[in-house]
């Protein structure tokens, strides 16, 4: 009977948050298995994954929120969903130039391939440059980088290596990522 009713929100709401180990039905809209995407389990190691099928995914924006037991940051895409990687870092600098990114210590989120400007050049990431949202855990954001092909992330947090969780959603494409409040 649970089984029923799950599969029948399912259907019926598709925006529901199902982690990408669950969702392989969701492939034809990624462009990769599911499986080639993060589970949706907390951890504390660096995490890669891949997506061979997308080309040009467009990072649009990127909006935060508070939840009662875990900071919410949510990236949208358009396209197929990009590749990407996590690691911890000390220190943050800005793609390109080098030049350090006024943020503590934290996570490090890259995608690849991934773009925030069209083929005309122009900038389509309507998200924050910087910002301070002063959660529990996610201290500080910054867009570090977006050049040939890679868009790169920091998120500042307190602790240092809070535990996280990296999942997708789709309709519309999103990568969702959570830091667990201490």
């Amino acid at each position: 009977m649970r089984k029923l009713a799950l599969a029948l929100a399912v259907l019926l709401v598709p925006s529901l948050l199902v982690p990408a180990s669950l969702a392989r039905a969701s492939s034809a809209t990624s462009g990769a298995s599911a499986s080639d995407f993060p589970s949706s389990e907390w951890r504390t190691a660096r995490i890669t994954w891949t997506n061979p099928a997308a080309h040009t995914p467009r990072i649009v924006d990127l909006r935060f929120a508070q939840h009662r037991r875990f900071d919410r940051v949510v990236i949208d895409v358009t396209g197929k969903l990009p590749g990407g990687r996590t690691a911890y870092r000390r220190h943050f600098k800005y793609d390109a130039s080098g030049e350090p990114v006024p943020i503590r210590a934290g996570l490090e989120l890259v995608l690849k391939p991934a773009f925030t400007i069209d083929s005309d050049g122009i900038d389509v990431y309507d998200g924050p440059r910087r910002a301070r949202p002063g959660f529990p855990t996610l201290k500080a954001v910054a867009l570090t980088g977006s050049f040939e092909g890679v868009v790169s992330f920091a998120f500042g947090l307190s602790p240092r290596r809070a535990p996280y969780r990296v999942f997708v959603l789709h309709q519309p494409q999103r990568i969702v990522v959570d830091f667990k409040h201490s």
